[in-house]
């Protein structure tokens, strides 16, 4: 399995949503490890979305080039951010062995 390079924590504001699914969509970006959560849901900006997109350095790097685009800026928290989504990845795997173990 290959490792996973490098990551990026956009903040996404409310009246510009529509678009994550646009970026996400992208083929080398929708083959990359892609997290999108509310900002209130992990204890930060209510007014803002979260996009984490972890992969590949050449698909990081086009995702901040059309996030960029669209005038989207990089969380400037984003490791605190990216902790908060692998603490709910790690949550739910736990929960779903309860379910199946």
């Amino acid at each position: 399995m290959a490792s996973i390079d490098m990551y990026e924590v956009f903040e996404v504001g409310s009246g510009k949503s529509d678009l994550i699914n646009d970026i996400l969509s992208d083929d080398l970006i929708s083959r990359q490890n892609t997290n999108v959560r509310d900002g209130a849901s992990l204890g930060f900006k209510e007014d803002v979305t979260y996009v984490m997109v972890e992969g590949k350095e050449e698909a990081v790097e086009k995702a901040r080039d059309l996030f960029k685009e669209e005038e989207v800026q990089v969380a400037e928290n984003r490791e605190e951010i990216k902790e908060k989504f692998k603490e709910e990845g790690e949550a739910a795997a736990e929960g779903i062995g309860t379910v199946f173990g």
